[in-house]
C-alpha cells in the first residue's frame, strides 16, 4: 500500500517557498533605495562640480585682468543655473564658491586653496 502524505504538508512548501521569495524581494528593494539615493548625489556632485568648474575658470580670467578675486557672478559672466551657484567671499588673495542642489540637498564648494570640498570655506 502507497504510503499516504498529509494533504496540508503539500501546502505549506509553496507558502514557505512564495513567502521566502517575498521577503528576499522586500530586502532587495530595501537595499536598493540607499544605493538609488547615493547614485543621485553622485550625479548632483557631478553637475556641481561643473558648475563650480565654470567659476573657477572665471576667476581665474578675472584675477589675471584685475589683480583680485570677484564676488560677483554677473562680473564673471557665469551664466546658467545661477540660482545654484554663490560666491560666498573673494578678494585678492583667494575666493569661495558654492554650488547646490535643492532636489537631492548636495552641497559643494571650491577655493582656491582647498579644493573641491561638501565643507563650506570662507
Amino acid at each position: 500500500m502507497p504510503e499516504h502524505r498529509p494533504h496540508r504538508a503539500s501546502h505549506r512548501r509553496p507558502r514557505r517557498v512564495a513567502a521566502l521569495g517575498a521577503g528576499l524581494a522586500a530586502v532587495l528593494a530595501l537595499l536598493a533605495v540607499p544605493a538609488a539615493r547615493d547614485a543621485r548625489a553622485d550625479h548632483a556632485t557631478d553637475r556641481l562640480r561643473e558648475q563650480l568648474g565654470r567659476v573657477v575658470a572665471a576667476e581665474a580670467a578675472f584675477a589675471e585682468a584685475h589683480g583680485s578675486f570677484s564676488a560677483s557672478l554677473d562680473e564673471l559672466g557665469v551664466t546658467g543655473a545661477r540660482a545654484e551657484l554663490a560666491i560666498v567671499s573673494a578678494g585678492p588673495d583667494g575666493y569661495c564658491a558654492g554650488a547646490y542642489d535643492g532636489r537631492t540637498r548636495t552641497a559643494l564648494f571650491y577655493s582656491p586653496a582647498g579644493g573641491f570640498s561638501p565643507r563650506a570655506c570662507s
